[in-house]
């Protein structure tokens, strides 16, 4: 990891106060060495040119009032993003998401009405929850980021005891963050106690304290919002290519976009997501630019003009913008409030991405679909979107779904799917998924030694027959032919004591 550093040129102050560089920081920030570089004198200062990358000094933990802990780390705005999410899955040890759902909107505070607070916040973390997602936002305590940090408090204040932890990234600029320097040490922090400090933090802004990790984006410049978008947007992406669940089955990890309010740069969010062909829910009574396309999202194009009511989209281009997002209709769910009374966020970001990969025309779409609601472990979205009295399943379109529901440990989906065409007989057929399912035994079951003592990675129904042998004795008859001397499997019976002992452990926790 790296951040960048400014070299200070002391000539060139074009129109800043005595004593700062171009970058933003005071002078007295820079190291000697930069402030007296004589071959700089006298240049046009270029960020380009007089910034440098040097190994990183902010990482470790972070504590917020001696009780939260998150992870942080200080990049450079040059870092890839195969480097971060090797950061993230590998060294912070988060498991990959089933679902993305990246949250943006307005940076500055603003107040939503109590009941669409209520549903934004029980829909956010009911889908984080039930589906394993990350939640990726700016990561400051402002506008929405504070909304999502709400929304995750509120969670672990009325959870007696927490199913999953829920992943709140914080992608924020490092310029922009208030006692910031708290989070420097050369060796990491471990942890670096954070102070929270609205009333003094003037024009930059406070780390948010209910978010559980934090990417802060160097760029070398102080007082500079915008510097981690680029970053973030490549972040996303290179997300949205990963396998889902590690399998080969061909889906990619879900992006959504969820928006809040917002202004221009919302808007340029939104159509870059868009364009990307990310799906994007917005929050119609959130405010602003997410009103606006609320009220024009249900118009025909023909009548989407420019009015007073767009009065801050006053540059073309804005207005270009949101007539293309209404030309993308499948990509476009707004989440409407007061048109149902039952309805719920956490389904409506789900059925938005649902409608964007249906609108794909490729083979196996909807058995990919169905296995993102396995995945998601969603049975009320398969039930509504899949299972339906139109839809006819033939047993093999099943197979994939009943094999991550049966690895997964989803009960309901396994009824589900039993209930909906799935034939045992056809689905156990082939040696090749009883392996299978015999490799992903869970770590509580006798068996998983097999998997563990079978030569190489590959374990063959004879295997099981000797240990099924093993277990009753040897008067039963083999079920399958025997492997052959040098692949059969000695389990003796301190394998057994010892599995056992594991059980007793595990049901004693």
């Amino acid at each position: 990891m790296h951040f960048t550093k400014i070299k200070f040129l002391p000539r060139v102050q074009l129109n800043l106060e005595e004593g700062f560089c171009m970058c933003g920081y005071p002078k007295n920030h820079h190291p000697v060495e930069a402030i007296e570089a004589e071959e700089y004198t006298g240049e046009t200062w270029n960020k380009d040119l007089h910034v440098r990358e040097v190994p990183t000094d902010a990482f470790g933990d972070i504590s917020f009032r001696k009780q939260k802990i998150g992870k942080y780390v200080r990049v450079s705005s040059g870092t890839s993003a195969e480097v971060l999410y090797q950061l993230m899955t590998e060294h912070w040890k988060l498991q990959p998401p089933n679902l993305l759902i990246s949250v943006t909107g307005g940076a500055k505070n603003f107040n939503m009405k109590t009941r669409l607070k209520d549903k934004f916040h029980r829909g956010l973390i009911k889908v984080a929850q039930t589906t394993g997602a990350w939640i990726l936002t700016g990561g400051t305590h402002t506008g929405v980021m504070k909304h999502v940090g709400m929304a995750v408090h509120d969670y672990i204040l009325s959870s007696r005891f927490m199913e999953r932890q829920i992943i709140a990234i914080g992608v924020a600029t490092w310029g922009v963050i208030h006692n910031r320097q708290d989070l420097v040490h050369p060796e990491g922090c471990f942890p670096a106690h954070y102070y929270l400090d609205e009333q003094g933090q003037g024009r930059l802004s406070c780390l948010d304290d209910n978010h559980s990790h934090f990417l802060l984006v160097d760029d070398g410049m102080h007082g500079h919002y915008g510097t981690e978008i680029e970053l973030r947007g490549k972040l996303e992406k290179l997300i949205s290519e990963q396998p889902l669940g590690n399998r080969e089955s061909g889906v990619k990890i879900p992006v959504v976009c969820v928006v809040l309010d917002g202004g221009p740069g919302t808007l340029n969010t939104i159509y870059n997501s868009m364009m990307n062909n990310t799906p994007c829910v917005v929050l119609d009574g959130s405010g602003r630019l997410a009103d606006v396309i609320a009220h024009v999202a249900a118009l025909p194009l023909s009548e989407v003009t420019i009015d007073t009511r767009y009065i801050y989209l006053d540059e073309l281009w804005y207005f270009a913008q949101l007539q293309d997002i209404i030309r993308m209709p499948h990509l476009l769910t707004v989440f409407y409030i007061n048109e149902d009374k039952k309805s719920d966020l956490d389904v409506a970001i789900l059925q938005a991405f649902l409608k964007a990969s249906r609108s794909k025309d490729s083979v196996g779409n909807k058995e990919k679909q169905l296995e993102l609601a396995v995945a998601w472990n969603r049975v009320d979205i398969a039930q509504s979107e899949f299972f339906t009295e139109e839809s006819h399943w033939k047993s093999r379109d099943l197979h994939q779904a009943m094999f991550s529901a049966l690895v997964g440990h989803k009960a309901e989906f396994v009824r589900l799917l039993l209930e909906n065409g799935v034939c045992l007989d056809q689905f156990l057929e082939s040696e090749d998924t009883l392996c299978e399912l015999y490799t992903h035994l869970p770590r509580c079951m006798f068996l998983h030694k097999l998997a563990r003592r079978a030569p190489g990675d590959e374990i063959s129904l004879s295997h099981v027959s000797e240990e099924v042998r093993h277990l009753l004795g040897s008067f039963t008859c083999p079920l399958y032919p025997p492997a052959s001397p040098s692949h059969r499997t000695q389990m003796s019976i301190n394998d057994t004591i010892s599995t056992v002992g594991f059980r007793q452990e595990l049901n004693s926790n």
